[in-house]
């Protein structure tokens, strides 16, 4: 857990930037409501806030305020249904005096920014805005810079959280309120309130916060030579995180791409699985020709593709394609088999090979699906085909692409696989 974890409620970029070094956790809201949404107070640890209107802070947090505001706590009123704000402190712009002076009662620590606070409002074009405390309570007040009549612009409260220390505060834990105008040292004044509310609190700011902030000027050489290397890393780590977005960027084309090209071989039925299959068997080395280009309107469909090898004009082989939303069936048998009749008569002899690629199960994970069964293998082999499934298909061309297999021998296992069912196991135990 790191602390402090701070509440940064309607700062814009530049106070953001300010206080972030010395935040343990920075959680920026543009209004106290839409950080309640997100956060508790009881595991908040300080607010840093600008604008407030009339809004209600949790009491055992400290506090440090920027600009004009209104805070306090809202109320039943009467017996009506109904809240009544009562006011605790507000910063506003009815003052009209202009010249300042740091009381004897500011704090040491806070002395140097309150002077330069002092000359930044005596430079300004108008008179600064002014804390009134409207109910003071047991609050100690402490003004750290005043007007000419004593009205504080910079003011200090500090109280004791007696009763509504969140968890992790100790009973009696005193709490620290700082309300400034608007200042151009915001970082010093935050990393300063942080040191003030470290002496009552250790638990909220546990590390010193000149620790938090950058030393760099007044590091030893060993803390220097270690800073560059902390640096080699840091800008190492961005050109790796860059270079890893720019891989995941091309890593979801490819993806992209493979969906609507190569894996269809796995996913698709039709002719997007024919597609498919035409482009992996060419990636093998077959040349692969569309039956369908070559028929003619209204005569009867063929088989799918036939295959040829390049060095080896005699050869060649038919395939049909078939994807299942389950499993082969196994009366496709009887289609591959007049398509072998058809060939016969055509040639005057059988073909060199008859490879039925099937897709069943196509809407399943591929690793999880189901092993085709006995009669797929007798089918297969009664009618003198090659079942292959085309994932094995695919796995066979991943394998040569990835040159673990080289592509001749990758052929060669189709060109003389036996009818029946053709398993990868089978290829490795034969091979």
């Amino acid at each position: 857990m790191k602390r402090p974890r701070v509440a940064a409620i309607g700062l814009n970029q530049a106070q953001l930037d300010a206080i972030r070094p010395y935040c343990g956790d920075l959680r920026s809201a543009p209004l106290i409501e839409a950080y309640l949404k997100e956060y508790s107070w009881s595991e908040t640890d300080v607010v840093v806030a600008g604008q407030l209107e009339q809004d209600e802070i949790y009491s055992g947090v400290h506090l440090m305020t920027i600009g004009t505001m209104s805070i306090g706590v809202w109320r039943p009123f009467g017996s009506q249904r109904g809240r009544r704000f009562g006011e605790l402190v507000r910063m506003d712009r009815r003052n009209r005096e202009r010249e300042l002076t740091v009381t004897p009662q500011c704090l040491l620590m806070y002395r140097g920014l309150a002077e330069r606070l002092t000359k930044e409002l005596s430079g300004a074009e108008g008179p600064p805005p002014t804390a009134t405390v409207t109910d003071a309570g047991e609050l100690l007040r402490q003004p750290l810079v005043v007007t000419t009549s004593g009205k504080p612009v910079a003011l200090r409260l500090q109280w004791a959280d007696r009763d509504k220390g969140g968890p992790q505060a100790s009973a009696g834990v005193d709490i620290v309120a700082l309300f400034l105008p608007s200042t151009s040292d915001l970082s010093q004044w935050f990393r300063t309130f942080l040191a003030d509310i470290s002496e009552f609190d250790p638990a909220r700011v546990p590390e010193p916060p000149y620790l938090l902030g950058d030393l760099s000027d007044w590091y030893t050489p060993e803390e220097s030579s270690l800073a560059e290397r902390m640096s080699q890393i840091e800008g190492e780590m961005a050109r790796l995180d860059r270079e890893r977005q720019q891989v995941k960027e091309e890593l979801a084309t490819a993806t992209r791409n493979a969906e609507a090209t190569i894996r269809r071989a796995i996913r698709q039925d039709g002719s997007e699985l024919v597609d498919a299959v035409s482009q992996l068997l060419e990636e093998l080395g077959f040349w692969v020709e569309k039956m369908d280009d070559r028929t003619r309107p209204n005569e009867a469909k063929h088989e799918d593709l036939r295959l040829t090898l390049n060095g080896r004009p005699s050869w060649e082989a038919i395939v049909e394609v078939k994807g299942y939303a389950k499993g082969i069936r196994t009366n496709d048998a009887s289609q591959i088999r007049r398509h072998r009749e058809h060939y016969v008569a055509e040639k005057g002899r059988p073909p060199d090979l008859t490879l039925w690629l099937a897709n069943p199960f196509r809407r399943h994970d591929p690793a999880a699906r189901p092993v085709p069964d006995k009669n797929v293998h007798t089918n297969a082999e009664i009618v003198g085909t090659v079942c292959m499934l085309t994932t094995d298909l695919y796995q066979l061309w991943q394998r040569v692409m990835n040159g673990e297999c080289q592509a001749g021998d990758a052929v060669r296992q189709l060109v003389e696989a036996e009818p029946g069912l053709w398993r990868p196991s089978a290829r490795a135990s034969s091979a």
